[in-house]
């Protein structure tokens, strides 16, 4: 946007706001469209790549199957031939009548011995030159395989099919038997040997050594590729094995395995996929292609099958558009391949693939429908609207220009004038030319902090004019938007006359508000610093009420405490909500009786609402509990703040009290209180921010009813730290409903539990007072003497020391059964002193006396060892009930838990002192050493503090005023001072805590 020098602006914006807003949505559809698209190519492309290591997991199954079905085939036929090996020779040679057989059928025999055992024929070439008897050893082979193979073959799962013959091929055995007849005269041979010639392969002459040494290295067995099985219709792969014999070659024995049963191993099934049986030469053993549709593929995986080099083991790869997977059968030679193609892939996944891509389209197209109705709907009628909308500014200006008053449009960043009345360019040009200008101070007095409002009316500013005289401007600014940037809309009237009237009046309203906002803050922040005096008004008051007086002095002293017990209730009263808020609050655990307390709650404020003529009813469940385990206190409160909201927001109708189990079947029911009005009720908006800190239904409520709007805040914060929870039901004009369930359990006999205050802690323990020597520890001798003077009105004795050092010469001169000290001393607190203590072994009750009460400081009372803290002001019931428990439990310790005092300021350290020491020193100095390079003053004093303390314990005074020196430089903020001061100071600590160690100490 471009401005003339009077401001008015070259107005070009509709369009180009259009062309913007249009521009983002159709990137943002393109983008949101890609990101789509390129998600769904992830799913396909993860699907895909599933389905195919699927198919060679699948692949790796079958190629395991058929693996172990060769293996089986020639781990049976080495056993077999195994046994013949072992048994030739010494077999005994078969019945007479048997060779008499096979004679008188000329070399034929069938043997069944059994029924159901598969028959074995045996054929021979009888002869003049080959008579039966020369046969012997083999028909008698012949008869023991049968009665070995014959049963095994019946429970094997494939047939069992095959032959063997002697090596001069003039005798084979065949099993089973053929179904034909005698394969010689059914093969048109002459001789078995010419029907050996033709079927047994050639595995070379039996005879010769190289032939048998080859056989023996490759322990005989030889797999030969499909063939005809000369005893039936079906092609076989043959397993040839020979058996030895004395180095000779005496039988060779052949295995069919039909081509079926390995089909049925490979074959997948599935649409354009095959599985090949290739030999060491590259040659198709089976396919498990379909004749005449899977030549094509065949033709491909052959061009694309592995070279022998890369046959080792299963090999995958994507060649030629296959998808192909190899690996080696046995020790056959032969390769398994199988393949698949990309149609394999599509037939199979092609319906969930395209339901992807559909369910893409779907929500591109509806995406994009979105995109174009909105582009319609609201971008193009948007366009319009801001067309008419510029065009009718030029009118605007005119009249802001004509305007009567002061009115400016300022840029609220560069505070540059975009707009002005007449009235205004005026009152710019006749500024006193020594003061900035009017839109300059215009810009400046508006507040810009946060939290503050956007619309800030009724400022005034006084403004000289070039005559000297001084007009009283009043001024109202609002921030808001002027064609999309940030502006302030100013505007002002002059009010000299009615100002000069209201001055006075002004300047007192703004002293009582000045006054009112210092009382406040000073409440917030020094609440905890009034209980130090207070405890010393309160605890002289107890003092001098113990004291003779006359009975007008004792009327006095009786009105100063009762006023000094009321301002400890208003300061309790801020501590608490301030404890609710930083979440510090703690809660009692003690026996009472809930309808009890209900009672008085209802007694309270029976007479108010009988003021106001409602109707107050308070019902309490019989079924409750005798006494409940909780805190009464917190209790009374949430109870006491209900029922006055219920009184207060009512005019008329009835209010109503109740308190009962929320299941009266269960021994733990949580207990529920109720309480309801019929008052002006609450809208849902309203019912939203009922219970945030100082809000209210609405700004009316606090004008008509009153309040801070703090109260139910403050319920929820209660019964939230009781783990219950507090709802409202609430309708306008009809009245309100508050509940609040509280999960407190039973107390079993009405004693107060351990986490409350024990009885024994309300009675006094029977000790001799006159006995007890207590060491009485702090820094201002107002509150030492105190001290001293309440524990003599007590009975006990005292001594009194004015620092942690004073008080540890003390300890050690003399016995003390307990010590009290103030915490916050300067040099060693009483957090270090109650350390100190204890690291000489000292058993001595310690009690911290603070006006401090947040969880933190008790938590580190516990870790330095102190037993109890006494929270200021503090009353001598409740000083002598602590005293005498904590003596009284110190007396009963057994004997073996008092350890023997040992002083730690002279000597070795205890090797447990220190070893912290030093690793508190090693840590020390690395903070300070980062804190100094950062000039973190905070960090410096706080680190130089503790090592002070810690050197002071020990007695180290040279370390102790290094350190002390060093503090004094970091309160000067010379930082290069206590950079120096350190490197002095490091050599120096290490040195003194070498000293003190054990070992060095003996060797001295």
């Amino acid at each position: 946007m471009t401005y003339a020098p009077n401001g008015d602006a070259h107005i070009d914006e509709p369009s180009r706001l259009n062309r913007y807003q249009r521009a983002l949505v159709m990137g943002t559809g393109i983008a949101i469209s890609f990101v789509l698209v390129l998600l769904t190519g992830v799913v396909l492309h993860s699907a895909v790549a599933e389905y195919i290591e699927d198919r060679y997991r699948d692949f790796s199954l079958r190629q395991t199957r058929l693996q172990l079905e060769f293996l089986e085939r020639e781990r049976t036929l080495r056993a077999a031939i195994l046994h013949e090996e072992s048994g030739w020779g010494t077999r005994p040679l078969p019945p007479a009548a048997l060779i008499d057989e096979f004679a008188a059928q000329h070399g034929q025999v069938i043997l069944q011995r059994h029924a159901n055992f598969d028959p074995v024929m045996m054929l021979g070439d009888v002869g003049p030159s080959h008579p039966a008897s020369d046969f012997a050893p083999y028909l008698a082979l012949g008869v023991d395989f049968h009665y070995r193979v014959g049963p095994w073959a019946k429970v094997q799962t494939n047939a069992v099919s095959g032959y063997f013959y002697s090596p001069d091929r003039r005798f084979v055995g065949i099993l089973p038997a053929p179904a034909s007849g005698n394969p010689v005269k059914q093969s048109g041979t002459k001789d078995v040997h010419e029907l050996l010639d033709r079927i047994a392969p050639d595995i070379g002459d039996l005879t010769d050594p190289t032939v048998i040494a080859r056989l023996r290295e490759g322990e005989g067995a030889t797999w030969f590729p499909p063939a005809k099985d000369p005893f039936g219709d079906k092609p076989a792969i043959r397993l040839v094995m020979p058996a030895f014999s004395e180095g000779k070659i005496f039988l060779v024995a052949v295995r069919k395995i039909y081509l079926g049963s390995i089909i049925e191993i490979l074959a997948g099934g599935r649409y354009d996929e095959e599985s090949l049986l290739l030999d060491s030469a590259g040659n198709v053993i089976l396919s498990t292609a379909t004749p005449g549709t899977g030549a094509a593929l065949t033709q491909r995986i052959l061009e694309s099958r592995p070279q022998a080099a890369e046959r080792t083991g299963e090999r995958r790869r994507y060649r030629n558009r296959l998808f192909m997977a190899s690996a080696e059968v046995t020790n056959s030679g032969w390769t398994i391949v199988y393949a698949f193609t990309w149609r394999t892939i599509l037939r199979d996944l092609g319906p969930r693939l395209a339901a992807y891509i559909a369910v893409m389209l779907l929500v591109l197209g509806f995406m994009w429908l979105l995109l174009l109705m909105l582009d319609h709907k609201l971008f193009k009628p948007d366009y319009e609207r801001s067309q008419r909308v510029f065009e009718s500014e030029a009118l605007n200006r005119t009249m802001v220009a004509a305007a009567p008053s002061g009115f400016a449009l300022l840029s609220f960043e560069q505070g540059d004038i975009l707009l002005q009345s007449n009235l205004m360019r005026t009152y710019e040009l006749n500024t006193h030319p020594d003061d900035p200008r009017l839109h300059e101070r215009l810009l400046g007095l508006y507040d810009r902090s946060p939290g503050a409002p956007a619309w800030q009316s009724d400022l005034e500013m006084p403004l000289r004019l070039a005559d000297g005289r001084v007009d009283d401007l009043l001024v109202s600014i609002v921030r808001t938007k002027y064609r999309g940037k940030d502006v302030l809309l100013c505007s002002f009237s002059d009010v000299t006359t009615l100002k000069n009237t209201e001055r006075k009046l002004d300047e007192a309203r703004a002293a009582a508000d000045a006054a009112n906002q210092a009382k406040s803050a000073f409440l917030a922040m020094m609440s905890h610093e009034i209980r130090t005096p207070l405890n010393a008004i309160l605890g002289n008051l107890e003092l001098l009420g113990r004291s003779p007086l006359s009975p007008l002095q004792e009327e006095r002293v009786g009105v100063v405490t009762s006023s000094s017990t009321a301002l400890l209730g208003i300061i309790n009263d801020i501590l608490d909500f301030s404890k609710v808020e930083s979440g510090q609050m703690t809660l009692e655990s003690i026996s009472f009786d809930l309808a009890q307390l209900i009672r008085e709650v209802a007694a309270m404020f029976e007479p108010v609402a009988q003021a106001k003529g409602l109707e107050f009813d308070c019902v309490i469940d019989d079924a409750l509990a005798p006494h409940y385990l909780g805190d009464p206190t917190r209790i009374r409160q949430i109870v006491i703040n209900l029922v006055s909201n219920a009184i207060k927001f009512t005019a008329t109708g009835d209010v109503l009290l109740e308190v009962y189990l929320k299941d009266d079947t269960a021994d733990d029911s949580p207990i529920v209180i109720g309480v309801s009005d019929t008052g002006i009720g609450m809208t849902p908006q309203q019912q939203e921010s009922l219970f945030h800190a100082f809000t209210q239904a609405d700004s009316s409520i606090a004008r008509r009813y009153g309040g801070t709007g703090l109260g139910l805040a403050l319920c929820l914060r209660l019964t939230d730290l009781m783990h219950g929870t507090i709802w409202v039901k609430s309708e306008l004009h009809a009245g309100s409903t508050f509940v609040v369930t509280l999960p407190i359990p039973v107390s079993a006999d009405g004693q107060v539990s351990a986490a409350g205050h024990t009885k024994a802690e309300s009675k006094s323990t029977e000790i001799d007072a006159n006995a007890i020597h207590i060491l009485v520890v702090d820094d201002q001798l107002a509150n030492r003497e105190l001290l001293v003077a309440q524990l003599a009105t007590l009975g006990y004795e005292a001594d009194m020391a004015d620092s942690g050092g004073a008080a540890l010469r003390r300890f050690n001169e003399r016995h003390y059964d307990l010590v009290m000290t103030d915490i916050n001393m300067p040099g060693m607190d009483g957090y270090a002193l109650a350390r100190c203590l204890r690291a000489q072994s000292a058993t001595v009750p310690i009690i911290a006396i603070t006006a401090h009460v947040a969880a933190e400081v008790r938590a580190q009372c516990t870790n330095a060892g102190i037993d109890e803290v006494l929270l200021k002001p503090v009353l001598l019931d409740t000083m002598d009930a602590m005293v005498r428990r904590l003596v009284d439990e110190a007396a009963r310790r057994p004997a073996n838990d008092t350890m023997a005092r040992r002083d730690i300021s002279q000597g070795p350290l205890p090797e447990h002192i220190h070893a912290a020491m030093t690793q508190a020193l090693k840590d020390s100095l690395r903070e300070l050493h980062a804190a100094v390079e950062v000039r973190d003053v905070k960090t410096v004093l706080a680190q130089l503090h503790a090592v002070r303390g810690s050197f002071a314990m020990i007695q180290e005074t040279e370390v102790a005023n290094v350190c002390a020196q060093m503090e004094q430089q970091a309160r000067n903020n010379d930082i290069a001072a206590v950079k120096d001061g350190l490197d002095r100071f490091e050599p120096l600590a290490y040195s003194a805590l070498a000293r003190r160690a054990i070992g060095e100490q003996s060797d001295a």
